[in-house]
């Protein structure tokens, strides 16, 4: 049974002197009373002050009394009548009929106040047993609910049923709930309602949580009207007014708190409502860390998912742009980010590329580059070389960027790429809102920064692969360029004319360094030829020319087909020598059927050939060499790449010079 202090008694009677006189002595023995002279009175005290016994006088109205024992049923935990009357014998009276109703007792004025205290005591034991019973049947209910929470480990769904039933177990007009953010040391408010909409007062609550925190224990504040402090933000109450404030725990380990308020002329809590809140409270604090733990697993699994997704991503990316596009792409998919870039790091000029989910300002970009740049001669030990490096804008497919300029970033990360002697250059991420849980991301950032930096070690390898393979193929080509005195330094001229024309039709660049790989590689086939055939003085007969030259082509193509990146120049190599109206070799492919590569080097080789020495005729000059491309613009060649290659001749004035030196080791670009 809770103590008198913590009892509010409800007396109900016509009377005001005997109500007075009732309320002083139950005052005198630690009772708080609250005093009704009318039906419409008792009934608001009930629902507003929750009181612990109800003593009504039958003399009041019989509508009165009806309404009081309603108010009094209606309650969520019935609170038990004792009835008063100057006449009880009556077996059909009004003190017959209320007891036939639910009164717990019916006492005959004058009656002693000792006699009422005994009633009150008797009746609050059978209320406490019956106030447990209903806290069991709605601890039952709740446990259940909290248990397939458990199983289904939702923290959101978890908070509105704990909120909820917070103030439902206590009847509280108001509460708070807050988290307490250990990475951040700092209370995180997941659920409040106020009453009367009025906030509550952080810097009085910030001394509440912090007075909990320090001891574990609950706490409780009554705040009264005159001389108190005020919990609310504005002015002092108006009426007292209660707090509780509750750890939720799992074992010592406070994982949140609970303030809960009665607002008004309220009661405190009671002990009955504090050991209902603090029994809520513990199977609350198990339940979150069932769920945070659930989300860690998951969070983890995710993240591991990420860099699974991430890496098979790159596997069997040989270029280091494409490598890191997907970076970009990973990241503005995955995290919170604004703005990436990442300086490249190369010999002579250095690269800062960049992806930015908003306008970005020349200094905005030009501050992030040096802080990029700082970072990476840190760990590179490397002296500054800002300014050597040149910006490049990264579009990505399925992020739109926003025309407003990027804001101040709350975020910035610098991750250098650094392994052994290997030196990449440095990643830099930046985020307008810092992100929640950031630690985990940017840890998980590192992570993926990690996988990007293996990726670009097997393109390193691969390109340092493939440019031993380009010097022993260019060894083979000065080979076959050494049995063919008239034609040495031809293959690297046709390089580089096919080189201009490439760039005149606008051909990526990626592009354009394959055409100048088969270029340079041709006529790598014409190792397989005999020398006698390659130096002959005079014109080729009809079987050596169809028999063995012509086979030069296949010889070549065959030859890089076996080379894994040497593949794309397969088919530029092999169909070299077919002519647009389809009269070439070795498959007669007409117009558009042969590749773009190999129509621009059809045109480079014919050209190089024409204004070359040969063993069989002499150079026939620019003038005419142009004059035959023209004229078989439409047969043998590509008719657009006659007229790339006409603007190409113009700019190098080769129309009108015809100094053979011009014409022979044309410089690329």
């Amino acid at each position: 049974m809770p103590p008198p202090e913590e009892c509010l008694i409800l007396i109900a009677d016509t009377d005001l002197d005997w109500c007075s006189r009732m309320s002083s002595n139950l005052l005198m023995m630690r009772y708080r009373t609250a005093l009704a002279h009318n039906g419409r009175q008792a009934i608001e005290m009930i629902v507003q002050l929750h009181p612990q016994m109800v003593v009504c006088d039958l003399e009041l109205p019989p509508e009165d009394v009806d309404g009081i024992f309603a108010a009094a049923t209606a309650s969520r935990f019935s609170i038990p009548i004792i009835v008063t009357a100057t006449d009880t014998a009556s077996e059909d009276g009004p003190a017959s009929r209320a007891l036939k109703n639910g009164a717990f007792d019916c006492l005959t004025k004058p009656y002693s106040t000792d006699l009422l205290v005994r009633k009150i005591e008797q009746s609050l034991q059978i209320d406490v047993r019956s106030f447990e019973h209903g806290l069991l049947h709605d601890f039952s209910t709740f446990f259940n609910r909290i248990s397939r929470l458990d199983s289904a480990s939702d923290l959101e769904t978890l908070l509105d049923i704990s909120f909820d039933y917070f103030l439902q177990i206590s009847q509280a007009d108001g509460a708070t709930l807050r988290l307490f953010e250990r990475e951040k040391n700092s209370w995180l408010k997941v659920r409040e309602k106020t009453a009367g909409d009025v906030p509550f007062d952080e810097t009085v609550l910030a001394g509440l949580l912090g007075k909990v925190t320090a001891t574990g224990q609950t706490g409780t504040e009554l705040f009264k009207p005159a001389g108190g402090s005020a919990f609310r933000s504005g002015s002092q109450p108006s009426a007292p007014f209660a707090l509780l404030a509750v750890p939720l725990k799992s074992g010592n380990d406070i994982k949140g708190i609970i303030v809960l308020e009665r607002t008004g002329p309220a009661t405190p809590f009671t002990t009955a409502d504090r050991q209902a809140v603090e029994i809520v409270a513990i199977q609350v604090g198990n339940a979150l860390v069932n769920s945070q733990l659930y989300e860690t697993v998951n969070r983890k699994l995710l993240d591991l998912q990420i860099i699974s997704s991430y890496s098979e991503k790159l596997m069997g990316m040989v270029d280091k742009y494409d490598v890191i596009r997907a970076l970009f792409e990973t990241a503005a998919r995955h995290f919170d980010v604004d703005f990436m870039g990442f300086l490249v790091e190369q010999r002579r000029t250095h690269e800062f590329l960049y992806w930015s989910r908003h306008a970005v300002d020349e200094k905005f970009l030009q501050e992030f580059c040096n802080e990029t740049v700082a970072v990476y001669n840190r760990a590179a030990e490397a002296s500054p070389r800002r300014k050597r490096t040149v910006f490049h804008n990264i579009n990505l497919d399925g992020f739109p960027g926003d025309p407003k300029l990027l804001p101040t970033l709350s975020l910035r990360y610098v991750v250098p790429l650094c392994w052994d002697e290997l030196r990449f250059g440095a990643v830099f991420f930046g985020a307008v809102v810092e992100p929640q849980q950031s630690s985990g991301k940017l840890a998980l950032l590192s992570s993926i920064v990690g996988q990007t930096r293996i990726a670009l070690t097997n393109t390193k390898l691969y390109s340092d692969m493939k440019e031993n393979y380009i010097r022993t193929i260019k060894a083979l080509a000065i080979a076959v360029d050494a049995k063919d005195t008239y034609t040495h330094g031809h293959s690297e001229n046709v390089m580089n004319i096919a080189d201009e024309i490439a760039r005149e039709l606008s051909i990526d660049e990626k592009m354009i360094g394959s055409i100048r790989d088969a270029g340079l590689l041709h006529d790598i086939g014409k190792i397989g030829i005999p020398g006698y055939i390659l130096n002959k003085p005079g014109p080729l007969t009809y079987e050596e020319f169809n028999g063995i030259m012509k086979t030069h082509s296949t010889l070549g193509a065959n030859i890089v087909r076996e080379v894994p990146f040497l593949r794309d120049l397969y088919k530029m190599i092999l169909y070299h020598h077919e002519h647009y109206d389809g009269n070439g070799y070795p498959d007669g492919l007409r117009g558009e059927q042969i590749p773009l590569g190999a129509r621009i080097l059809h045109v480079a080789d014919a050209f190089e050939a024409m204004t070359s020495n040969r063993p069989y005729r002499n150079s026939l000059g620019r003038t005419e060499a142009i004059r035959r491309l023209r004229e078989e613009s439409g047969k043998q060649f590509d008719p657009s790449i006659i007229a790339a290659f006409m603007r190409v001749a113009e700019k190098k004035h080769w129309l009108t010079d015809e100094t053979p030196t011009d014409v022979t080791k044309t410089p690329a670009g």
